[in-house]
């Protein structure tokens, strides 16, 4: 009988760790949800890469040669396993598409 009680209490213990777990995982009012969680992978840098061609497709201006110059060489880098040092420029890309009239420069 000891035994079974024992199990028993352990089980509730973990069932009310698991709810506690997924209780504090919930956003709090207020915060912004968490971030999207990125890597060094060859998927980023096509992400990436597709994200700085939605928005030069869509800008009312040519792109700066700054921006065309970076998407160029983080896709060269990231074709050839270069995935960091490409992901970087594209990052660089997609900033200035962005803030194009900011200190980034």
């Amino acid at each position: 009988m000891l035994l079974t009680v024992r199990h028993t209490g352990l089980a509730v213990l973990a069932c009310l760790g698991a709810g506690l777990a997924a209780f504090a995982a919930l956003p709090v009012a207020g915060q912004s949800p968490p971030e999207a969680v990125t890597s060094d992978t060859p998927e980023y840098c096509l992400h990436l890469l597709d994200r700085v061609g939605d928005m030069v497709r869509v800008a009312s201006a040519p792109p700066p040669q700054e921006v065309t110059s970076l998407s160029t060489e983080g896709q060269r880098m990231c074709d050839q396993g270069q995935t960091r040092a490409g992901i970087l420029r594209l990052r660089r890309a997609l900033l200035l598409m962005m803030h194009p009239d900011s200190a980034l420069r």
